[in-house]
């Protein structure tokens, strides 16, 4: 017993409202607990452990975990192919220094750093390696076909919540539902009012087009997936 959909990724690119949408659809089974993350942080405690959050489906269609903490996680593809081979993964990606600057608010309001964001930058790993979507992603196309990887953007999501839940629901084969909920609040980038940290940022995606990675859209090409991208 288990998942035949996960959603993967990325950080604070509108998981949360995707579960939460999900959740209300009488055809999609959802454990109560999101961010089961046990593909990347408690695979240790057994499937057994795993296969017991997913009891409660009861003829649904189809039955999800919503993990963003599989995307970047070294061991996670592996993984999950081992136990599911069939699983859909749908992956949301944010351009690069929104999802960066947003992480940072949560770490610094979860204290897990007082730093200024330009030194947390430089010094915490996981800011940047979050958004190395073509790596994390490469490890993906090594067990799973093209056909079971759905390629979202928060962007899209912002622009038209509905249109984006759309592909989701035609991903899942499921029947298409828009209830009101849809249209709450996410993970929206508001641009900040304190022009030192608004310059932080303007100098974080400068950081990030010398690496590389602030047009991630079409860093996906260098995998072969632009055919994903609509």
């Amino acid at each position: 017993m288990g998942p035949n959909f996960l959603c993967i990724g990325t950080y604070r690119a509108g998981t949360t409202w995707l579960y939460r949408v999900l959740k209300e659809h009488p055809d999609i089974f959802l454990p109560d607990e999101k961010e089961l993350m046990f593909f990347s942080h408690h695979y240790d405690k057994g499937v057994g452990w795993y296969g017991k959050f997913f009891e409660g489906r009861h003829g649904q269609k189809c039955a999800g975990d919503i993990s963003p903490t599989y995307l970047s996680s070294p061991q996670a593809a592996a993984r999950i192919y081992r136990h599911f081979p069939d699983v859909k993964l749908i992956v949301s990606l944010r351009n690069p220094p929104e999802q960066v600057y947003s992480l940072y608010k949560l770490w610094l309001a979860r204290s897990y750093t007082d730093k200024d964001i330009s030194i947390a930058i430089e010094e915490e790993k996981e800011f940047l390696d979050n958004i190395l979507y073509w790596r994390h992603l490469s490890r993906y196309l090594e067990f799973f076909d093209r056909e079971n990887i759905l390629v979202l953007f928060f962007e899209d999501l912002k622009e038209d919540p509905k249109a984006y839940l759309k592909q989701v629901y035609g991903f899942l084969g499921v029947e298409e539902r828009y209830p009101e909920s849809i249209y709450e609040k996410y993970n929206q980038y508001r641009k900040p009012r304190n022009m030192i940290v608004e310059n932080i940022i303007t100098g974080t995606g400068d950081l990030l087009r010398r690496l590389r990675l602030l047009k991630f859209k079409s860093l996906l090409n260098n995998i072969g997936v632009s055919e994903w991208i609509k």
